[in-house]
């Protein structure tokens, strides 16, 4: 008799075993359909990326000094991106490129140009823009900007060549503008 209930234990684990598989196997099926669902869902959101890219990136630098008190000034030197014009772009996008890698985060905006301040400090008149070139440099080494141009129907362009902010494409790199406001109390 022990014979007999063993083999009857035995195939009820056997029919037991089957059954489990069968439903792991029926959730890991579900599973990966609907991870491959996802991943179309995703990649049906990515924009489509045309040809070419965003041209004609002119990078400059303009600084601006306003006279202060006791031979003192203020100063700021501004970096500024332009580009040409995209056909039937709707808006750019410009990202952040650090030295540890590229900002997830995009910025949207509809002009043709970017311009953020590089470098600034306050010091006396006699020093002039005291220490503008040291500040670019460490700008130049550790930040940058590519740009794309945003169409219809979910298409970007390709992302524009990197320019590193405080980097200009004139031939002479210190030629600059220069807008000098005088004190007034």
């Amino acid at each position: 008799m022990n014979l007999k209930i063993l083999s009857l234990v035995r195939s009820q684990y056997l029919r037991l075993i089957v059954l489990f598989t069968f439903i792991f196997g029926l959730v890991l099926s579900f599973d990966e359909s609907s991870s491959i669902a996802a991943q179309t869902e995703i990649s049906s959101n990515q924009p489509q990326i045309v040809q070419p890219s965003v041209t004609g990136l002119v990078s400059t630098l303009l600084d601006e000094v306003e006279e202060l008190p006791s031979d003192l000034i203020r100063w700021s030197t501004y970096w500024q991106l332009c580009w040409e014009p995209y056909p039937e772009a709707k808006e750019y996008e410009l990202q952040k490129v650090l030295v540890d890698g590229k900002s997830p985060k995009l910025q949207r905006q509809s002009d043709r140009c970017f311009r953020i301040q590089a470098a600034s400090n306050e010091n006396k008149k006699s020093q002039g823009l005291f220490n503008r070139e040291l500040i670019l440099l460490m700008h130049k080494i550790q930040l940058a900007y590519r740009v794309r141009a945003i169409l219809d129907n979910n298409r970007v362009s390709e992302w524009s060549p990197v320019m590193a902010v405080g980097a200009t494409t004139d031939s002479q790199s210190n030629d600059t503008n220069v807008s000098v406001k005088p004190f007034s109390p």
